[in-house]
């Protein structure tokens, strides 16, 4: 029987994690729901442990890590009309994908809904959505009970109609690995006239990046910095690539000297050299911004209704 919800989740030597996630997902009341693991060639025996005790589930098997644009190689397996992505450093809260499938089905407009995202070890921390600056820098926006946004721009989590998936051919830009991928997917979401909302009901507990901390601060800074400004070329007309150009790019020097004033001198480093990445892959980024723009059916304004400046010189919100 076909379900209604395809819940994915992205594994990287992360078997001590995924009992907690797999459990969970028993205790769910959304009951119409197949459960599909891709695995990112993982060296701990997580594919033998999923074989082993969850026999139900769809073990995706990609032969290098992939990041977490390794969630593409599921999309072919995926039978429901929603796709529900998710990292393995997680747990389902018991309703948190029946709040999600209602949230969606409010708004034919809505492509994605989001859910309230809280520290597993504090239960007392919590997302209340997402923020993204025209400097092309995002972050998570503390949780306090008040001023909870309908819509947010991008979340790395989510419900995500199908449909919308199967027009790109992918979720996550393949050649972002990690982070910022899903800056990518929300803004993608905008382009199409779409959006994504939030919904505070639905709950899901964070372990906040066990797999991906193992990575050193400067290769996360490289990722994040490269990804977000090829996502900067891909997603606006030229006009306002080149009015926001001063912007986005005074605030990478910003952020390189506020590196190295802390003697934080790889980061620095690591913000020089995505930059210099993005210069030497100019055509590839060119070619990516053509296959994006086949998708616009939103001016400019519409995408830019989704930014704010209001969070961008305050401490990010981490869950």
């Amino acid at each position: 029987m076909k379900k209604a919800v395809s819940i994915v989740i992205v594994n990287y030597n992360g078997k001590k994690l995924l009992k907690a996630i797999l459990e969970s997902l028993k205790k769910s009341s959304f009951r119409s729901y197949e459960t599909i693991v891709v695995d990112n060639n993982s060296k701990d025996g997580s594919q033998e442990y999923i074989r082993k005790n969850y026999k139900k589930a769809k073990l995706v098997e990609n032969m290098e890590n992939l990041g977490y644009s390794g969630i593409n190689s599921a999309i072919r397996h995926c039978t429901g009309k929603y796709i529900f992505f998710l990292n393995n450093d997680m747990e389902i809260g018991k309703d948190c994908v029946s709040k999600l499938v209602k949230t969606i089905e409010s708004d034919k407009n809505a492509v994605m809904a989001a859910p309230t995202l809280v520290n597993f070890y504090n239960k007392g921390l919590k997302s209340n959505g997402t923020w993204a600056s025209r400097s092309f820098y995002s972050g998570h926006i503390k949780g306090n009970g008040r001023n909870i946004a309908k819509e947010i721009p991008y979340m790395g989590v989510g419900l995500i109609r199908k449909d919308f998936v199967d027009s790109y051919g992918y979720l996550f830009d393949p050649d972002y690995f990690i982070y910022a991928e899903d800056l990518d997917l929300g803004l993608r979401i905008r382009l199409n006239g779409k959006k994504i909302l939030f919904s505070p009901d639905a709950v899901l507990y964070h372990m906040h990046a066990v797999t991906s901390q193992k990575s050193g601060n400067a290769f996360t800074t490289f990722l994040m910095e490269r990804n977000s400004i090829t996502t900067f070329f891909k997603i606006f007309s030229l006009h306002n690539i080149a009015f926001l150009f001063p912007y986005v790019f005074g605030m990478r020097i910003f952020a390189m000297l506020r590196d190295m004033a802390s003697l934080d001198f790889s980061s620095a480093f690591a913000r020089i050299k995505a930059i210099l990445w993005v210069i030497f892959n100019s055509r590839t980024i060119y070619k990516k911004r053509k296959q994006t723009q086949k998708f616009r059916k939103a001016e400019d304004s519409y995408i830019l209704k989704a930014f704010t400046e209001k969070y961008l010189f305050r401490k990010k919100f981490i869950v």
